[in-house]
């Protein structure tokens, strides 16, 4: 047997039985009998027995390659004993022949017994029988052949049925009928445990995740004040004890189920934050996203602003007297600023902070200064600086100038190339670095035209119109992508450069020719001189 049948691999013998012969005037047609892995050529006449004398039609060898003796008797078949007819895969004889030693072969002498057989509905239809008897074509014949026993003489070799019978190894169809609905079952069976399976491990993750459908939850918005400190990097799970603990949520659970059901809650920011004392946990997290629940304790730097301006800020929210931020100012060094920083401008980062119930305007700036460090690491100022062959310092300055000269990031690199091409200019066309932006800081920060006589003060060392190189310090606290540009800045040999007033653009020019250009420009969108 072939060993690859599925009713050999669910365990049940196909050939446990010989099928019984279907009676001839059956309504599928007579039966065919095989012999030697053969077919007879012509079909059975139904009334008629076989001529003891007839012989084979054809001249074809048995299945086993052997051909007919020359010395066979007329019927066909050698006259050896049965058991030698056995063994070279004879199996039950010529059809049709009546001899008492084949008991099995289901016929009588002159006719079949029809009585013989069992009910119709026992035979299971195999494709060999058709519905007008037997298939006679000799195409069809051959590979139900090499579907059978390579050899007569292999006899029960395989173990899969009657010794020496030449059957086909295919098991019926009905057997294969009959697994199916097994495995079928079987495969229902698996589904089923990969279902229930799936559903135990859902289970098990969300008591993992905390995120319980029975958690305790507090209803409504709650009351009273609680205030709550959010640390930087804190998970859903942190926030929610935070939260517990304050007496704001019922349950941690409560809270990491709200925060899993709602992708915003993934923009929670650090910082101190006043809530309410047993709210839901969904008014919780609504509060957390609301920018006006951490106002109260939010503290923002803007790109480009000065120390004065930031310490004007503080001031308006502490209540603590100018004076003493200014003294505070006026000594860089108990804030940690960098050894090569030469004054505080440009050292307070531009970040929004959190001012920490209880904490001092001491600890507060230098909370400033250690953003500036790291984010000043961040980008490996000290390093890249040296590079160009200039100092940590200047890096801010030129950064603190462009932060006052232009709004747009993208333009950032274009004026950085300004300022060092005008630092190393040799055509004469500037002598010094000539930017307004540093006059005016020197002038109080002043915003209105500048006069001629602020242009021409030489004692004042932030004026570059008459005082070469850069200016002692930084001018205001530039943000990251203006310390970029002064790393970076772009290729070009632009000296000037201009803004226009209606659509913001700034506009580069090489030469004083193309720069008179965009001055008129300039002033015809109504810029002032």
């Amino acid at each position: 047997m072939t060993g690859g049948h599925l009713d050999e691999m669910l365990g049940e013998e196909p050939y446990g039985r010989r099928r019984p012969r279907r009676p001839a005037d059956s309504p599928r047609g007579g039966s065919r009998c095989r012999a030697a892995g053969r077919f007879d050529d012509e079909p059975y006449a139904d009334d008629e027995p076989y001529a003891d004398d007839e012989p084979y039609a054809d001249d074809e060898p048995y299945a086993g390659d052997e051909p007919y003796a020359g010395d066979e008797p007329d019927r066909g078949y050698d006259g050896g004993s049965h058991e030698d007819r056995r063994r070279r895969g004879g199996g039950r004889g010529g059809a049709g022949y009546g001899d008492a030693d084949y008991p099995d072969a289901g016929y009588a002498d002159e006719r079949y017994a029809d009585d013989a057989f069992p009910p119709e509905d026992e035979y299971a239809e195999d494709g060999v029988f058709g519905a007008a008897g037997f298939d006679d074509d000799p195409a069809e014949q051959a590979p139900r052949r090499a579907r059978r026993g390579s050899s007569a003489d292999d006899g029960d070799a395989d173990g899969g049925g009657a010794p020496g019978v030449g059957w086909d190894d295919d098991p019926p169809p009905g057997r294969r009928t009959r697994a199916l609905p097994k495995l079928v079952a079987v495969l229902v069976v698996v589904a089923a445990l990969l279902g229930l399976g799936i559903f135990a491990v859902g289970k098990v993750v969300g008591r993992i995740g905390g995120a319980s459908s029975s958690a305790a939850d507090y209803p409504g918005i709650g009351g009273g004040i609680a205030v709550i400190q959010i640390p930087e990097g804190a998970s859903a799970r942190q926030i929610a004890q935070k939260l517990h603990d304050a007496n704001v949520t019922a349950s941690v659970a409560a809270f990491v189920k709200a925060a899993a059901a709602n992708p915003k809650s993934l923009g929670i920011q650090p910082g101190t934050y006043r809530l309410r004392s047993q709210m839901s946990a969904d008014a919780a997290l609504a509060a957390l996203l609301n920018p006006a629940s951490s106002a109260l304790f939010r503290f923002t730097i803007k790109e480009g602003e000065t120390v004065r301006q930031v310490l004007t800020g503080l001031h308006d929210r502490l209540g603590t007297p100018m004076a003493e931020l200014q003294a505070i100012a006026n000594n860089p060094s108990q804030l940690g600023v960098p050894a090569y920083a030469p004054t505080l401008e440009g050292y307070f980062f531009p970040s929004t902070y959190d001012l920490v119930p209880g904490a001092t305007p001491l600890q507060l700036m230098t909370s400033f200064v250690t953003r500036f460090k790291a984010q000043a690491a961040s980008i490996d100022l000290e390093a890249r600086a040296a590079a160009r062959g200039m100092k940590p310092a200047d890096i801010v300055t030129v950064a603190s100038i462009i932060e006052k000269e232009v709004a747009n990031a993208d333009e950032g690199p274009k004026v950085a190339r300004v300022v060092y091409n005008r630092l190393s200019d040799t055509t004469g066309a500037f002598r010094t670095l000539g930017m307004d932006s540093t006059t005016r800081y020197s002038e109080d920060e002043y915003t209105g035209p500048l006069s001629k006589a602020q242009l021409n003060r030489t004692d004042n060392p932030y004026n570059t119109r008459v005082n070469r190189g850069l200016p002692p310090g930084g001018i205001s606290n530039p943000g990251l992508w203006a310390l970029k540009s002064a790393l970076a800045p772009a290729d070009g040999t632009w000296l000037w450069f201009i803004s226009m007033p209606r659509s913001g653009v700034t506009e580069f020019a090489t030469t004083k020719a193309e720069f008179d250009r965009l001055y008129a420009q300039y002033l015809a969108e109504g810029g002032k001189e």
